[in-house]
């Protein structure tokens, strides 16, 4: 059985160890030790990294009740990490501390939660590329503006964490937030007066460790909330890119940082209504250059416009097809409708652009749409008919 460092101290990041097998999983090779600091997957969180050795330890799980440290699987790792062999072990400080940043964070996040609306965290997630925490109820955005204060609050009293394995006797009387039944010592993670929880994750001993915390999403999952959340040095770097890019939009825009979404508002109004100017404009020149067209027997058109003028051109020059009239986009793949006023099998010409150039769509009573990837050439060659 190996010795959990980590449960002991979570500062523990360099430690002495001695190899007690050496396992191939899955072509993978796996060490296991005597003792170690590195916290394996579990609780939601990712494992701790480091090295053993000179070997990189890339991950580190429980399999079949063995703590595994997974290395590379080489000739010369298999020779270096024989039964018995004595190593050096060091974890990723960096990560550690960060990952326990976020998870002492989310247990004073929870807490607050649990203790305030009785909510219950049913999900955790903490990878290097973010975190997540679901709750079984939901939230206005002003309870998460408290929620927010209320877990800074608690992080700048510097509170002590403490870890415990209290006796069956203890446990009776003792109320504390658990996911699942745990197998074994109960492992115990409190922090006074906000929250008590079951966990065998690494924690910071004091909540001023955390430094920040920040509720950056919340949508809606299943019948609750998923929460994203930071803490720490992931909150701090957050926080500064997000000002970095809000910093530039105020200087494009010659505004106040404070300024910026009601600027940008005002320049998306703008927009719209310069684009649907644009838009009656192309309609009317549209509308002439298909009344000045000369009768055809088939129109084959190209357009930079939004479906709705593609429809509208192709059902003015319908008016005037002997055939069809089939109007293009010009962006990639090409949008398309086809028009006919005169019985034409409409699904004739989708079928033959299948055919050709792979288009896909259909239709019925004398309109199809589609889209096909392919150049002007290839398309009027398609569509020229006899």
């Amino acid at each position: 059985m190996t010795e959990k460092l980590y449960d002991l101290d979570s500062s523990v990041t360099e430690f002495e160890c001695e190899v007690i097998e050496l396992y191939i999983k899955e072509n993978r090779l796996a060490v296991e030790l005597d003792r170690t600091a590195f916290f394996p997957e579990g609780g939601g969180q990712t494992s701790d990294r480091g090295f053993l050795g000179e070997a990189y330890v890339e991950n580190v799980e429980i399999c079949d009740g063995h703590i595994l440290h997974f290395v590379e699987n080489s000739e010369e790792n298999v020779q270096k990490f024989q039964k018995g062999v004595v190593l050096h072990g060091k974890v990723d400080e960096i990560k550690r501390f960060s990952d326990m940043q976020q998870h002492s964070g989310e247990h004073i996040l929870s807490g607050i939660v649990h203790n305030r609306f009785g909510y219950n965290n049913v999900g955790f997630h903490l990878s290097e590329s973010g975190v997540t925490v679901d709750f079984d109820g939901n939230f206005t955005e002003n309870d998460l503006c408290k929620v927010e204060d209320l877990v800074n609050e608690v992080i700048w009293k510097n509170l002590e964490i403490r870890v415990s394995y209290p006796n069956e006797e203890a446990l009776k009387t003792l109320t504390y937030r658990s996911k699942k039944e745990i197998d074994g010592p109960l492992r115990i993670v409190e922090i006074p007066g906000v929250d008590v929880c079951a966990c065998c994750a690494p924690h910071v001993k004091r909540t001023g460790e955390i430094g920040q915390f920040r509720i950056l999403s919340a949508e809606k999952h299943r019948d609750g909330t998923r929460l994203s959340i930071l803490c720490g040095a992931r909150a701090l770097r957050d926080s500064r890119e997000k000002l970095a890019q809000n910093t530039a939009v105020s200087r494009l825009l010659s505004c106040r940082q404070t300024e910026t979404a009601q600027f940008v508002q005002k320049m998306k109004t703008e927009k719209e209504a310069l684009s649907f100017r644009l838009v009656g404009l192309q309609r009317r020149l549209l509308a002439q250059q298909a009344a000045d067209a000369a009768p055809q027997k088939r129109f084959v058109e190209f357009l930079d416009a939004d479906m709705e003028t593609l429809r509208f051109f192709g059902d003015l020059l319908a008016d005037k097809a002997g055939e069809f009239a089939a109007v293009f986009s010009e962006d990639s793949p090409r949008r398309f409708v086809v028009f006919s006023k005169t019985g034409y099998d409409v699904n004739a010409v989708c079928a033959l652009l299948r055919t050709e150039l792979g288009a896909k769509g259909g239709g019925r009573n004398g309109a199809a749409q589609g889209a096909v990837d392919a150049g002007q050439d290839a398309i009027r060659n398609a569509l020229a008919g006899d």
